[in-house]
Formats: C-alpha cells, sequence, structure tokens
C-alpha cells in the first residue's frame, strides 16, 4: 500500500500535529520524514546549541513515534534531492505537510509541492504553527494589518482551532533512514555553554504545566522583571513545535475560564504575546522583504555606525550599562534573553550606539535558541522605530529601565558578576560611585568594569535631531514630486 509521507519541519512532537492527525485518519502506512537540509545549515549562523536543542527534540520525537508502532525517517541533503529520492524509493500516495509562512520555507515549499504534483502525487498542507494565518485577517479596506491593537481586536474576533487528537498507532514502512545529527555531528561549534532549555515534547510540556500552575496567574506584574522566572519561557518550544500553539492557547483560555478578574487580566496579558507572534508572522509574510529593508525605507538612508569597536562591546556585553550588559552576556551564556530586556538592548544599539538594526538582529539569529525569523525581524525594526510602528520615536533610557524593573539590582549581578558588591544606589549607575568606594569595593571603573561607552542623553538627542530631519527631507521630497 502506498504511503503518505508526513514531512516533520518546525513541529517536532505528535500530540496535537495537524498533518500527523490527517495522515493517520487515512488507515494507511505513514512514513514521518526529518530531512537535515544541508543548504539551510550552511546558511544559518545559528550557535551549534540551537543543533543540539533540535537533536534533543528528534530524539524524543523518534521515540515518541516508535511506541505507536512508527518509525522517523531521518536524511540529509538538498531538499529537493532528498524528496525526489523518496518518491523513487516509495511511489507515495501523498506528501502532508505543516505550513510555514516565512520567505524562505515559502519558496522551499512552493519547489517541493510542484516536484510531487508533477509527479502526479497529491500534497496537502495544514495550518499548524500560528494560531490564525497571515491571509485570515485584513483591514477593513482588504490591506495586511501594519498595526497590532487593530490586528489583535479582528484576531480575538474569530473562532480559535482546538487542538487535534494524538495518533494512537502508525505503520511505517521499511526504509533507510540517516541518523539524527547534533552540533557535533554536523560541525556546528557550541559557544552557549548554559543553554536556558533542552528540547523535547516531555520538557516543553513540564514547562508548560508549571507555568499554568505558578506563574500565569501573576504574569501581567511579573513579567517585566528580569530577575524572576515571570515569563512562559516557552519561546524556543513553539519556535521548534515540541508543543503546539493551539494546545498553549486552549489550555490557558481554561485557566481563566470563571477564574477572578485578576488572573483572567494576566491570562489576557499572555495571549497577547501569542498574537504578537501571529501579528509578526503576518506582516512578514505580506511584505517579505522586510528580512533585508526597512518597513519605513527612509531608514534605510541613515548613514549609520559602521565601526567595530563599539559593537563588539554590545556583543561582549561590555557597554558600561549594567541592564544592558547583564542582557548581553544572558544571551552568550544561556541563548536566551527576557523580553524586556531585549527591547533593552535592542533601543541601545539603534539609538544610542546608532548601529543599523540588520546587524543586531544578526547577532540574536546567531545566539538565541528561539530564533523565530518573523518574531525577531519584528522586534527588531520595532526597536529601531523603522517597522510597524504607529509610535517610531521611542527610545529607551536604559538606567531608568534598570531602575525600574531591576531596582535592587538582582538581575544586574547574576549576570556581571563584577558589580556584585555595588550597593542599590549605584548599581544602575556605577560610574557615579565615589573613587574610594570604588577601592572599597574593589570595582575601579575603566579596569575592573568599564565606563559608559556613551552618554545616553546626548546620544538620544543626536538621534532625535536625525530622526526629525529625515522627516522634513523625506516631507520635502514629497510636496516636490
Amino acid at each position: 500500500m502506498r504511503p503518505i509521507i508526513v514531512w516533520f519541519r518546525r513541529d517536532l512532537r505528535t500530540e496535537d500535529h495537524a498533518a500527523l492527525h490527517h495522515a493517520s485518519a487515512e488507515g494507511i502506512p505513514i512514513v514521518p520524514l526529518f530531512i537535515f537540509d544541508t543548504e539551510l545549515i550552511q546558511s544559518l549562523r545559528s550557535d551549534g546549541a540551537v543543533f543540539n536543542y533540535q537533536a534533543e527534540a528528534l530524539n524524543e520525537l523518534a521515540m515518541k513515534i516508535q511506541t505507536v508502532g512508527g518509525r522517523l525517517i531521518v536524511r540529509r541533503g538538498t531538499i529537493l534531492d532528498v524528496h525526489r529520492s523518496l518518491i523513487s524509493e516509495l511511489n507515495p500516495a501523498a506528501l502532508y505537510f505543516n505550513r510555514d509562512y516565512e520567505p524562505y520555507a515559502r519558496a522551499r515549499d512552493s519547489k517541493v509541492t510542484d516536484l510531487y504534483r508533477r509527479a502526479g502525487i497529491e500534497v496537502k498542507t495544514f495550518r499548524d504553527s500560528v494560531v490564525h494565518e497571515p491571509d485570515e485577517l485584513f483591514t477593513s479596506q482588504g490591506k495586511p494589518f501594519v498595526v497590532f491593537t487593530p490586528y489583535a481586536r479582528a484576531w480575538k474576533k474569530l473562532s480559535h482551532p482546538l487542538p487535534f487528537d494524538t495518533p494512537r498507532s502508525i505503520t511505517t514502512p521499511k526504509v533507510r533512514s540517516d541518523e539524527i545529527l547534533d552540533a557535533r555531528g554536523l560541525r556546528r561549534t557550541v559557544g552557549i555553554i548554559q543553554p536556558a532549555f533542552r528540547g523535547g515534547e516531555s520538557e516543553a510540556r513540564k514547562r508548560w504545566k508549571i507555568f499554568l500552575a505558578r506563574g500565569i496567574a501573576d504574569y501581567r506584574e511579573q513579567r517585566d522583571i528580569p530577575s524572576l522566572d515571570g515569563t512562559s519561557r516557552m519561546s524556543a518550544a513553539l519556535r521548534f513545535g515540541c508543543i503546539s500553539v493551539r494546545t498553549v492557547l486552549e489550555t490557558s483560555s481554561h485557566h481563566a475560564a470563571g477564574a477572578p478578574t485578576s488572573i483572567r487580566d494576566s491570562v489576557g496579558k499572555f495571549i497577547d504575546e501569542l498574537i504578537w507572534r501571529d501579528f509578526y508572522q503576518s506582516v512578514l509574510y505580506h511584505f517579505p522583504q522586510l528580512i533585508h529593508s526597512s518597513y519605513r525605507p527612509e531608514f534605510d538612508e541613515i548613514k549609520w555606525n559602521t565601526r567595530p569597536k563599539m559593537f563588539e562591546a554590545w556583543t561582549l556585553g561590555q557597554t558600561g550599562f549594567p541592564i544592558v550588559d547583564a542582557g548581553m552576556r544572558q544571551l552568550r551564556t544561556t541563548g536566551w534573553m527576557h523580553n524586556r530586556i531585549r527591547m533593552v538592548v535592542a533601543s541601545f544599539l539603534t539609538k544610542d550606539l546608532r548601529y543599523d538594526w540588520r546587524r543586531g538582529a544578526a547577532w540574536f539569529e546567531e545566539k538565541l535558541l528561539d530564533i523565530e525569523t518573523a518574531s525577531n525581524i519584528g522586534g527588531w525594526q520595532w526597536s529601531a522605530s523603522s517597522g510597524v510602528d504607529p509610535k517610531p520615536m521611542r527610545i529607551f533610557n536604559p538606567r531608568l529601565q534598570s531602575e525600574r524593573f531591576d531596582p535592587d539590582g538582582a538581575y544586574i549581578r547574576e549576570y556581571v558578576p563584577e558589580l556584585r558588591r555595588v550597593p542599590a544606589k549605584f548599581i544602575h549607575a556605577p560610574h557615579e560611585m565615589p573613587s574610594p568606594l570604588q577601592k572599597e569595593l574593589g570595582v575601579i571603573l575603566g579596569r575592573d568594569y568599564p565606563k559608559p561607552i556613551v552618554d545616553h542623553r546626548s546620544a538620544s538627542e543626536e538621534f532625535k535631531r536625525m530622526f526629525q530631519a529625515m522627516k522634513n527631507s523625506r516631507t520635502s521630497t514629497k510636496l516636490g514630486g
């Protein structure tokens, strides 16, 4: 009997898996397939820890499939070559996979679909990685949303998809499989020494249950405090599909049902973050050029800072701004950074140091375990004021952010150990410590910890002047046209 190939990509689980659910309902053999795409892997700048996370998720996926009678088939090579080989080997009845909306994936999937259909083989695709797809929501004028608030209102009016059942039994025909490769097998260097997450469906479910039981009720109040475990930390699991967004939405909504107003509000704030994720997928889907270009084209005319010294200080967490340095060191050490701090360090790079947002996005792409292209590009353009945002002039003051969200310096002390003895009075601006206190604490500014590499006030004013001049020039050009 001709089998169905179920192609796994960013959906490494068996529970609530749209393509696997629909394939298993056909009652014929299934070939669960994962491909190590050599062209994609070569192009990625990701730290090796990302590939270790993926290998952990794949190993559990293989085990889960085996428990229901099947076998995960792994191949390595270029996508089209692997699929051509499988068509020849298996003469499959169909190819099933869950849709991916980012530019590389759309181009890849279009080629694969054409390949199968030219061979007379059915191709079925399914919604899985988002709650609502980019072509489900449009403005009253029939245009894509580029402002979050009206998008969120429209999103909430739609009925949401429910989780799918997990297959109880599948059969996989005999077919050759390669081994699951981790960073070493792919010859990728691991620089992240203490990864924040482990891959796999069990880890994702465990983390989610803990957050539902202990964290979501206080999410609204604690989500911006980086020293607390106040966020779900589900981003990597959602990115690799170790848990489905349908499951997360359904169980969080169920948790809010009948709960006190404070808990419902907190759950609602968490669901807003799921909406942001869908929103950025939609924006990039409709404006794929945003991977390389600013949504506001005038930002592509800026003469950005190109000197390497300050950018290197930013990547190393050696800027002299403790909250920025703590975030950048957390990223280098764990492969994750608290969302509030992501906004702070991105604003600092683009507004204070005046580096191109694309350089920051590329650094995050290299270091983040939870990297999603759409959210990464959207977040960086939001911070740079070059993206889809109705309030383009937003500059974060690192010191004020630090004083507000890390008042005692607990987060700073965790990731900037040379400042652990600095009293709270000076932890947000250690360069203001008197020299005798610096000597007493063994924290000499410029020796043990850097002095600020830029003056925030003057840098902010300079950026505002540049931004206004850019706006005036663009208005003049429009009037002249």
